[in-house]
């Protein structure tokens, strides 16, 4: 993780996808897809002194190879591990005229839980650097 004059932007969630992930390909080329991830917190306690749990969705965005081997690879019900940043962004509503806001995670590496014939999880930014040639720092 690498930190800018002591501020710190990362995100760590590990959840599933609530639907399947949305590939696009802009008119740059350049590919995103986009995906929502649910996780569970602890809520309030009930009555009977029992913990509920509320689950929260996150909007997750992945671009380029990432978003390619995501798009590939992943489906509703897909558990995940999604490292990144979040980015916020704000525009102006045409109909309204009001000012809209929108968080994202920006994945910087998404790693595949879901096991596939007994293998390991999959982390998919190793691989994107061992097909570019690059070497992954640890």
């Amino acid at each position: 993780m690498k930190t800018i004059r002591g501020t710190v932007n990362f995100v760590e969630l590990v959840g599933y996808l609530g639907a399947d992930p949305e590939l696009r390909i802009l008119a740059t080329g350049a590919s995103v897809v986009s995906f929502s991830v649910a996780t569970n917190r602890f809520g309030a306690r009930g009555e009977s002194g029992q913990r509920s749990y509320e689950t929260d969705w996150s909007s997750v965005e992945a671009w380029d190879k990432l978003a390619e081997r995501c798009g590939a690879s992943l489906h509703k019900g897909s558990r995940v591990r999604v490292t990144g940043s979040l980015h916020s962004r704000s525009w102006e509503d045409k109909e309204s005229g009001q000012r809209r806001y929108r968080t994202v995670v920006r994945a910087t590496d998404v790693m595949f839980l879901d096991a596939r014939g007994g293998e390991a999880a999959e982390s998919t930014t190793e691989e994107l650097f061992e097909e570019e040639g690059e070497s992954v720092e640890q």
